[in-house]
């Protein structure tokens, strides 16, 4: 009993021992053990909150503008429309803020446990300290979960966007915004099959984005995404970065399915919706410069394989890329 009873706080305070700042939300849900973090470094300014999702960061407050932005308005920019758009993931709401910056008539969001979306749209209070514990992130992502012109679909993207496909709709930009391959379960997410579903609900005119973790840390399943969404039958392929703090130099993938390129499509796009949707840190000049990579990047990408469905073969670059990353970190 008395262990059922302080349970809770104990692992509490013991996660407060494996972060390095103070851990204000903790539970385990049936998919996976989300924990937020709060840091107050300046009493008079306001808390840096990150998230964390079995241990891996998926953002802080302090940054997430950066990579949100650069997810979501390279992509927006190089659509011929944006009345109607699929979200894959994002339900922490940071990517529909984004969108809804477009005034869409409608939002799609397919994430794959409510309890995310049930934290990041719903006021959880805390009876004990008499707080509603996730006020800060509801504010952070403006409440973008409970826009009227957002439906969420709670499932398994690879099976449910199944159903959107037998309903013949069509997104003027489709937004990929998942965790890295970091799991087997994942690796289907990010194979060529799942890219041919969406190249099927991508519009004539449309673009598609995908988060391709980073090329600098895991170039191979950085380049890996990129060669699997050109392999999908998507005709115009490309692939940008820049530098977000809290992760390092981290990447995207575009594409469209006719016309032109998406790097073309942004050189002749005019700045205003760069300059009119409220962004704290993009400009398009910094957008079109993020396509540019060092000389050799690309220079042996014929060895990289594509990520068949069930090959596993991004899964594996990617832990050994994390794992060559963390052994030289270790101590001898």
């Amino acid at each position: 009993l008395i262990i059922f009873q302080h349970g809770q706080k104990w692992e509490l305070a013991l996660e407060n021992m494996l972060y390095k700042d103070k851990v204000i939300y903790s539970a385990h849900t049936q998919y996976q053990h989300i924990t937020v973090t709060q840091r107050i470094i300046d009493p008079t300014k306001t808390p840096i909150y990150s998230l964390f999702i079995n241990g891996r960061t998926q953002f802080s407050s302090s940054d997430e503008a950066i990579y949100h932005e650069m997810l979501v308005h390279p992509a927006m920019a190089a659509s011929g429309k944006h009345k109607n758009i699929l979200i894959i993931g994002g339900g922490d709401g940071l990517a529909a803020r984004e969108v809804l910056k477009w005034n869409p008539e409608t939002v799609t969001l397919v994430d794959l446990d409510p309890a995310v979306i049930n934290f990041f749209s719903k006021e959880q209070f805390d009876e004990t300290r008499g707080i509603i514990i996730n006020a800060p992130l509801l504010k952070l992502n403006q409440n973008a979960l409970t826009d009227p012109r957002l439906h969420i679909i709670i499932g398994d993207a690879f099976n449910k966007i199944n159903d959107l496909l037998k309903k013949q709709l069509l997104y003027d930009t489709i937004i990929v915004d998942l965790p890295d391959p970091s799991h087997p379960d994942l690796n289907k997410l990010y194979s060529d099959r799942f890219y041919q579903k969406l190249s099927l609900l991508l519009s004539g005119d449309g673009a598609m984005v995908i988060q391709s973790t980073s090329p600098y840390h895991a170039k191979k399943a950085f380049i890996s995404i990129g060669k699997t969404v050109k392999a999908a039958g998507l005709r115009h392929v490309e692939q940008y970065h820049t530098n977000v703090p809290s992760f390092g130099d981290w990447g995207w993938t575009i594409a469209t399915k006719n016309g032109k390129s998406p790097l073309n499509r942004l050189k002749t796009r005019d700045t205003t919706p760069f300059n009119d949707l409220a962004m704290r840190w993009l400009t398009k000049e910094l957008a079109i410069a993020a396509f540019q990579f060092p000389k050799t990047f690309f220079s042996k990408q014929q060895f990289v394989k594509i990520n068949t469905l069930g090959s596993h073969i991004l899964y594996n670059y990617h832990q050994q890329a994390w794992q060559k990353e963390q052994d030289s970190y270790s101590l001898p």
